[in-house]
């Protein structure tokens, strides 16, 4: 007979996932599955971990057969969680800081639906997962696609094959931005790593395609009009960037601005990423036009995806950030590029 899923628990009851208290500086939950483990992969999530004031826990989910009807035999089942506790306590020990132990969950049931009930206590905290490199098929994981279908304040997606110096701190964070409340959301996470790791601030804008039709149009005239709304659309990136970066000043962080080539906005930021050597990118999971029934919007996905390096979207939790340290912080002034509508 079936092992009857558990709720979420720990393995040792003194480090049960708990709902967080107001305030708390956020976790970094970091939900694995029977892929490698890279050393890179855990000092990623300790330097968000840490920055933010925080520190990194590991979770897995043990499943059962897929389909929920084949019997488990209890002995095999057994074997299999101590296996997979004698697991994550290895990687605990490489985990491990001198000021911090690395707590370590083992859930059994439903994967997704053990993800979720994590997530919906522990909201205020941010779910990690690792992303495989091989393919583009990283979104088949099951383990990944529960994390990015939670509802935490934030995601960090850490691909396989991210490189990390130990004890290295970030240099420079990449923030993309399209002048929506959304995007701005990020600020106080990304304010608060570049803060503690030392790094530099990059605010990025890629303006829209203007996307013109040439038919039953002027040739000349039509590449005249491209060309001045181009011209317009990156001014007003600049103009807008650069009123960001006044009101981030009083941070006392070392900020840049980049306003790339009209184009395709997803190749565009993944290109500035590896132009700019960028460590992180602090992005939100929807943009201007996203749409809240999806996990995230186009461009995060394909970021998601394409990036070589670590990514922490941040949810909009309609107007707030949710309960913890940064929740009732928010950026002022106006967001949008003028000229733009």
């Amino acid at each position: 007979m079936m092992a009857r899923p558990q709720s979420p628990a720990s393995s040792n009851p003194d480090q049960a996932s708990n709902r967080r208290l107001p305030l708390a500086p956020p976790d970094v939950l970091v939900f694995i599955d029977d892929a490698n483990v890279s050393d890179a992969s855990i000092q990623h999530a300790q330097n968000v971990a840490r920055a933010l004031g925080g520190t990194v826990e590991l979770l897995q989910v043990l499943c059962g057969p897929s389909n929920g009807d084949s019997p488990v035999d209890p002995v095999d089942w057994d074997i299999k969680k101590q296996r997979a506790l004698k697991r994550l306590g290895s990687l605990s020990k490489k985990a491990q800081t001198a000021e911090k132990a690395c707590p370590i969950t083992l859930l059994e049931g439903n994967c997704a639906s053990q993800i979720k009930s994590v997530m919906d206590l522990r909201t205020g905290d941010i779910a990690a997962a690792l992303r495989s490199g091989s393919d583009g098929d990283w979104y088949q994981s099951e383990t990944t696609w529960a994390v990015l279908k939670s509802q935490s304040t934030a995601i960090l997606m850490i691909p396989d094959d991210a490189q990390a110096k130990p004890n290295a701190p970030y240099r420079r964070i990449l923030v993309p931005l399209d002048g929506s409340p959304r995007a701005e959301a990020v600020f106080p996470m990304a304010v608060k790593i570049a803060q503690a790791q030392n790094a530099e601030l990059t605010l990025c804008y890629v303006p829209p395609d203007p996307r013109l039709t040439e038919t039953g149009t002027n040739g000349h005239e039509t590449a005249h009009l491209d060309a001045k709304v181009r011209d317009l659309n990156t001014k007003a990136g600049e103009t807008y960037l650069g009123r960001t970066k006044r009101r981030l000043d009083h941070n006392g962080l070392n900020i840049s601005i980049k306003v790339t080539a009209c184009g395709d906005v997803r190749r565009a930021l993944i290109a500035l990423m590896a132009r700019e050597n960028a460590d992180l990118v602090v992005m939100a999971t929807h943009g201007q036009s996203g749409h809240k029934d999806v996990p995230t919007g186009d461009v995060a996905r394909f970021i998601l995806e394409k990036a070589q390096i670590p990514v922490l979207l941040v949810r909009s939790q309609n107007g707030h950030n949710g309960n913890h340290t940064f929740g009732k912080l928010a950026s002022k002034g106006v967001r949008k590029p003028t000229g733009t509508d």
